[in-house]
């Protein structure tokens, strides 16, 4: 009930959002979000932002791309409108007259760095939601793996020694 109660902010404020100069108008892919290139340069600068060095490596914003196929029809648009909404709320609610995806990396750097402590809920919400997702797919590469200190799933890589169970002589009836 949450999460829906956070998607339905996020929609109530779309429409303030989108009706900005410079919107969202991609083509959308068969299954994908229909992101276009400011969209693809929004997540990647956001991802650079939060995740750091090593970010440059890593197919995140594909694979996020590549992972709607799986969202059922309702959810889809919600999702894909995050990097449109980020990009454009950043002219409004930050104090900045330039869209993220127009910014050098550091000042990029630093309006993630205010959405994420903002005392607005929307603007957290977004930023959460966009953290988590490109989080999630830049952890699961390979690639990001040696930057963040993981050395790899367990399996195959520790050797674990199997014991048999004793549970020692068996009680019998009293």
């Amino acid at each position: 009930m949450v999460a829906r109660r956070q998607f339905l902010a996020l929609v109530a404020a779309l429409p303030a959002v989108l009706v900005l100069p410079v919107g969202c108008s991609g083509t959308p892919a068969e299954d994908g979000p229909g992101w276009d290139d400011v969209d693809r340069a929004v997540l990647a600068g956001f991802l650079a932002a939060v995740f750091g060095p090593g970010s440059e490596r890593t197919d995140a914003v594909a694979a996020l791309s590549e992972s709607f196929a799986w969202l059922d029809d309702e959810r889809k648009p919600l999702i894909a409108a995050l990097p449109a909404v980020f990009d454009q709320a950043t002219r409004v609610l930050a104090p900045s007259v330039a869209a993220f995806h127009d910014m050098p990396p550091g000042q990029q750097a630093d309006v993630v760095a205010d959405w994420s402590g903002s005392t607005l809920a929307l603007r957290r919400q977004v930023f959460n939601a966009l953290r988590a997702l490109l989080l999630a797919h830049a952890y699961a590469d390979p690639v990001t793996w040696s930057d963040i200190g993981y050395p790899g799933p367990w399996i195959g890589r520790i050797d674990l020694p199997v014991h048999p169970l004793r549970f020692g002589p068996v009680a019998g009836p009293r």
